[in-house]
């Protein structure tokens, strides 16, 4: 299978690639953020109401800051020439995005129509692994062993990306956001699966207090956005054939029996979690006008000179 993708030029699934079953123990939780300079660094601070620390001014799940912090030191994790990294704030399409770029760039290996393609057998998540995720449950050997070129994804803001990254200019990064306000509804679905008492008006107020998941959201997406800013030249899209794009239209894929049932590998949330609605405007469900005007300015004020408007 490996072999095959390589030679087509495409990745591998993760979940179809295999390992020694011996691997890595899960990392150890550092007690304290270096992020600082040379001193002992502050004691990670923790939300119980999302059950995120704050690591290097961004709130993440406590889990994957053992991988962060591996991947940053240069351990669990090596870029490679043909490397592509999938980024973006949670909820914001990251499911979708996975699913068509491993469609398109394995489409030599796996014609859209193909009855074993592995997005029928696999949910995204499976074929396309977040890195952090991946390393701090001691996977790294895994991540080794895909052939390349890899299709990786993170959440991970671009200022805790290691050089290795950032300054190579064989791995190439593609990034994704939406509008903020649905983020913020998807966000809340999202987190009631193990916090089901959790309230919207908590919600909002963590994502205007900078608090949500991978948050401040405007340091994510701001991040990425002056980082491609700095980047030149044109590239040529590639060519979506009709087969693809109706394969991979929102509606298809999260009717698939693969994403309907089970827990998405090394996590505790359900597939059918990481689809919902998929439309836009959505917010306005659930957000009161002063809640959105409220929003709408604090974006106003946090984009103001970056050039980027999503509103």
């Amino acid at each position: 299978m490996s072999l095959a993708c390589a030679l087509a030029g495409g990745p591998a699934a993760f979940k179809d690639v295999f390992v020694d079953s011996r691997h890595d123990p899960p990392l150890p939780l550092p007690k304290k953020d270096h992020s600082g300079g040379d001193g002992d660094g502050d004691a990670l601070t923790s939300n119980p109401m999302t059950g995120q620390r704050l690591y290097q001014g961004t709130w993440v799940i406590e889990g994957w800051i053992p991988g962060i912090v591996q991947i940053q030191n240069g351990g669990g994790f090596t870029p490679r020439r043909g490397d592509v990294i999938l980024a973006s704030p949670p909820k914001c399409g990251t499911t979708w995005l996975k699913a068509l770029a491993f469609a398109t760039m394995a489409r030599g290996a796996h014609p859209p129509a193909a009855p074993d393609h592995p997005l029928l057998r696999h949910t995204p998540h499976d074929c396309v692994p977040f890195m952090e995720v991946i390393v701090s449950g001691g996977w790294g050997s895994k991540l080794d062993a895909l052939p390349s070129p890899r299709l990786l994804s993170t959440h991970m803001p671009y200022s805790t990306l290691p050089a290795s990254i950032t300054k190579n200019p064989d791995c190439k990064i593609v990034y994704i956001c939406r509008d903020p306000k649905d983020m913020v509804v998807s966000m809340w679905h999202f987190l009631r699966h193990p916090r089901p008492n959790l309230s919207f008006n908590d919600m909002f107020e963590l994502t205007c207090e900078g608090r949500s998941l991978c948050g401040p959201f405007w340091d994510h997406i701001l991040g990425y956005w002056n980082a491609g800013k700095t980047m030149s030249g044109d590239e040529g899209q590639p060519e979506m054939t009709s087969a693809a794009v109706l394969f991979l239209s929102f509606e298809k894929l999260s009717s698939l029996k693969v994403n309907k049932a089970g827990p998405v590998v090394f996590t505790k949330y359900p597939r059918e979690s990481f689809f919902r609605r998929g439309g836009v405007g959505d917010w306005m469900n659930h957000m009161t006008p002063e809640m959105a005007h409220r929003f709408d300015a604090l974006l106003q004020s946090k984009f103001h000179g970056s050039g980027l408007d999503l509103l």
